[in-house]
């Protein structure tokens, strides 16, 4: 393999310059020297940032720019489709928007999440001497290696690999808190505590420390698999992180342990709170920043400290004297007076991530967001400044050329900022499109739900069955071959989150699901006709959204039966049919925590006692199990086979310490996964293996036991109780038709927090759809917009506001996401120049910017010279009429000719009524 890094001088130029760029290209055999430890070598060095930008997950992105500028591979252009996204062939719907690639019943975001949950149970392990204790591999440490045939490898490493260790765990304990209410899969009684108690046993602080027994949240020191090292980096935002993972976990567990050492950070953020000077962060970024050597101010990540200090509040605990109470509010008027009015600004929602000082990041966004959207009656003003704040993201971080970061058949793609990572956009998706589906739910804003809707379906193109992710635009593996946090704990967590938020687009189809809750659902039984489940706590408004493949004939709260109703203002449940024969059912049971939903369920079950046996086996009475009795073996080879007739199936047992392993063949087919029968607990009737997507017809599944176990597990018992399945069919879609059909106005450079009101009483928002390809690291704000007023004046117009900024560049394009139509495109001009004349050349020339205008790839406008039209300080208007939408998009490309920059103030795009 070849190592190709780029040496830093050679992107000062905001440009990338292909034969330049050549001469800065070295080969690195790879037997003498891994990325990883390139990478390492690199941080160490001054330049070593930039460096590492391009080691760090962009080595195939620079091949592939390169190869772009030749010719071999197509430039980003939003109005064409590639034929082909990371891992598969592009699938349009009849719009010409991205629309799935996978057609099984149950649908490609839950197919994305049946193929990292195979990937969990595969995991290699690791136990002592190497380690300090048993566990999956990926609770010490992303680095990884997938070989085609599916097969993990774990590379040697060094602790700069373990360094995301608390980010890793929040992938790990969110991901599969919501996977378990949702399949109640006992898998997450594994791994949750695995994770969690390593991070209290061996990543603490002394308890003598100045932050005692407290998160060291980026062990980069010390050796891996083994006690962090105090003296690494504790980050304060991941560190408030790891606490909102531990509460979730003892909500989940009930581990006692894990609610006092999560009110133990609590108590040490509120002591460590300034409140003296309203103007600084509540905390700065770092525990000590003479470890780190770059920016210690924390900014808009201020919140997710927030968040976990609420998290403590709502449970009922505020610290001595209200200290964790008072702290949380000090955070919250610093984001509202401090963090909003500076949404623009480029390092206010970035520099957040673990390993490195990178700007304006989509993961920090997208979380600083959540956060807000939890309580939107603290920040009044969340509507306008979560669309301001997630839509930025697009326009900076596809700054970078080797980044591709554009519109594609439909959807936003972009990279984790303009400083990383290559053509690794599916990650980003992930990251930024629940978040995005979330705000539109909640504003009920058809433009973020569309979205974020084509974002997670392009986003799912990235995975094979056999667990092999390609993040890379273009087909390969570039962070996901290396970190597997990105290749499915961080996709699982946010496809768990884009289902919850999108049910009825996204859930499976003629299945049974809670996709969401307001409180952690810590336990719950999906059987026949019947689901019943129970929340960690029931305050005022707890809720819970089901999809069903039946309509409820009763819901039971605590024994006592609910209301259907029309409106949940109080406890009861509602029913919203959908076509397919689904339900999506909403239940609100204040005060109440145990809930039974019952009805007319299409799947069929077996019990043990239906299946075909070989080899040894022993029927074992148990009053838990099924029928009062299960199957169990503990040698290798025993089987057991089961015909059926359906789509979908799933195989009940029995999990407990002395469980071994099995492996599940599907009509002949090995599985990509292990079937684990190990749990600290003992859990009956647990859905232990499932498969879905089948095409209806007669299926055969078999279990055979492998006569393994993990290094936990005190036996090899394999014990199988009965199994579920289902022929009943029916695709209810996937949403597409979709987004704004109301008329879009937006002002470019315009960085106000309440949309502009024009005199006709039309609202314009903050333009930030568009893509400049400034550079590597280029920041799009300092560079081509126009956020101050450059003039009070504008002669020939009433809104005088709308010309008063504006963006400019060599060439620039703007995507704005509409529903499928005809429209109106309106472009708003005013020359508004800081000075008439300009050097070139040792010649002064009169400032120009000629223009050329593309809409939907058709030229409409050529070389346009505003001040020669109009004069200066003048409004400029041209409409064009008769717009189709095109992939889901209108596309307006602005370029000017050689040594000078296109300019737009304002753009309208206005819905034709049929």
């Amino acid at each position: 393999m070849t190592c190709l890094c780029l040496n830093p001088t050679s992107e000062r130029r905001g440009f990338w310059n292909a034969p330049v760029a050549w001469r800065f290209l070295a080969p690195i055999d790879e037997k003498r020297r891994s990325a990883a430890a390139l990478r390492d070598a690199a941080r160490r060095s001054s330049a070593g940032l930039l460096l590492r930008s391009w080691c760090r997950h962009g080595i195939t992105a620079v091949i592939a720019l390169l190869l772009a500028e030749a010719g071999f591979l197509p430039k980003a252009d939003a109005s064409t489709n590639l034929p082909s996204y990371y891992a598969h062939g592009t699938v349009l719907d009849a719009d010409g928007v991205i629309a799935p690639w996978y057609q099984g019943l149950n649908g490609q975001l839950d197919e994305r999440l049946n193929i990292a949950i195979n990937v969990y149970k595969r995991y290699p392990w690791v136990d002592k001497p190497k380690a300090v204790m048993a566990a999956p591999d990926f609770v010490y440490n992303s680095h990884w290696s997938i070989k085609p045939d599916g097969t993990i490898l774990i590379p040697p490493t060094t602790d700069w690999m373990c360094g995301d260790l608390c980010a890793r765990a929040w992938s790990i304990v969110k991901g599969l808190t919501a996977y378990y209410q949702y399949s109640g899969d006992p898998i997450a009684f594994i791994y949750i505590p695995l994770a969690v108690d390593y991070i209290l046993d061996y990543g603490l602080t002394d308890q003598k420390a100045d932050w005692p027994s407290f998160p060291i949240s980026t062990p980069t020191r010390g050796k891996a698999y083994g006690k962090c090292d105090p003296a690494g980096r504790s980050q304060l935002d991941l560190c408030a992180i790891t606490g909102v993972e531990v509460l979730r976990a003892h909500k989940l567990t009930g581990n006692p342990r894990y609610l006092e050492m999560a009110k133990h950070w609590g108590d040490v953020f509120a002591a460590k709170c300034q409140f003296k000077n309203p103007d600084l962060p509540p905390w700065n970024r770092y525990v000590d920043p003479s470890v780190v050597g770059w920016s210690d101010v924390l900014s808009g990540t201020t919140s997710l400290i927030v968040d976990f200090l609420d998290d403590l509040v709502h449970i009922g605990y505020a610290g001595k004297e209200d200290a964790i109470l008072k702290a949380r509010d000090a955070g919250q008027r610093f984001l509202n007076e401090k963090m909003f009015p500076a949404w623009w600004v480029n390092d206010t929602w970035g520099r957040t991530y673990w390993d490195w000082d990178n700007p304006m990041m989509c993961g920090m966004v997208a979380m600083c967001a959540d956060h807000f959207m939890k309580y939107p009656e603290v920040y009044p003003n969340w509507r306008n400044d979560l669309r301001n704040m997630l839509s930025l993201a697009w326009n900076r971080n596809g700054a970078d050329p080797v980044s591709h970061g554009d519109v594609y058949s439909g959807a936003w793609a972009f990279p984790e900022s303009s400083v990383c990572c290559g053509t690794s956009l599916s990650y980003n998706q992930y990251t930024a499109g629940p978040t995005i589906i979330r705000y539109g739910v909640l504003a009920n804003d058809p433009w973020a739900r569309e979205i974020g809707r084509r974002m997670m379906i392009m986003a799912t193109y990235d995975s094979l069955p056999n667990g092999v992710v390609k993040d890379g635009l273009f087909g390969d593996q570039v962070a996901t071959g290396e970190w597997s946090n990105l290749a499915h704990p961080w996709p699982l967590c946010q496809v768990m989150e884009a289902i919850a938020w999108l049910p009825a687009e996204f859930g499976p189809n003629r299945e049974n699901h809670i996709v969401r809750s307001s409180s952690v659902v810590n336990e719950v039984a999906y059987e026949k006709g019947r689901i019943s489940y129970s929340t960690y706590d029931t305050p005022a408004g707890t809720q819970e959204i089901l999809r069903l493949a039946f309509a409820p004939s009763s819901v039971q709260a605590d024994g006592q039966r609910l209301k259907q109703r029309q409106e949940l203002d109080a406890n009861g449940y509602s029913v919203k049919p959908l076509s397919n024969g689904d339900c999506m059912v909403a239940i609100r049971h204040d005060g109440r925590k145990r809930i039974v939903v019952e009805g007319a369920d299409p799947q069929e079950v077996a019990d043990d006692s239906s299946f075909a046996y070989s080899g040894p086996w022993t029927r074992v009475a148990d009053p838990a199990a099924a029928g009062g009795s299960l199957h169990a073996a503990t040698v290798a080879d025993a089987a057991m086979t089961f015909r059926f007739t359906g789509n979908q199936v799933r195989l009940l047992g029995a999990v407990g310490p002395d469980g071994g392993w099995a492996d599940a063949f599907v009509d002949g087919m090995k599985e990509p996964t292990i079937v684990e029968f190990w749990n600290p607990s003992i859990r009956n009737h647990q859905p232990i293996f499932l498969k879905k997507g089948l095409e209806s017809g007669s299926h055969e599944l078999k279990l055979v036991a492998r006569g393994e176990k993990n290094p936990l597990a005190s036996g090899t018992q394999v014990r199988i109780d009965g199994i579920q399945y289902s022929a009943a069919s029916g695709d209810a879609g996937f949403g597409s038709g979709g987004g704004s059909r109301e008329p879009q106005r937006l002002i470019f450079g315009y960085t106000g927090r309440a949309d502009y009101v024009d005199s006709e009483g039309h609202t314009w928002r903050p333009g930030t759809e568009f893509v400049a390809r400034l550079g590597f690291g280029a920041d799009t704000l300092a560079r081509c917009w126009w956020v101050s007023r450059r003039t009070m004046f504008i002669g020939g117009t009433k809104d005088e506001e709308i010309y008063r900024y504006g963006i400019h560049a060599s060439e620039f394009w703007i995507n704005l996401t509409v529903a499928p139509g005809t429209y109106v495109v309106r472009l708003h001009w005013a020359d508004t120049p800081e000075t008439p004349w300009v050097e070139r050349e040792g010649k002064w020339e009169t400032v120009s910017r000629p223009t050329t205008v593309a809409i939907n790839g058709t030229t409409r406008i050529e070389n346009l010279n505003v001040r020669n039209e109009v004069g200066t300080f003048k409004a400029y208007t041209r409409e064009f009429p008769g717009i189709h939408a095109q992939n889901g998009i209108i596309e307006m490309r602005f370029k000017s000719t050689a040594s000078h920059e296109a300019m737009i103030q304002a753009v309208e795009v206005l819905p034709v009524q049929p």
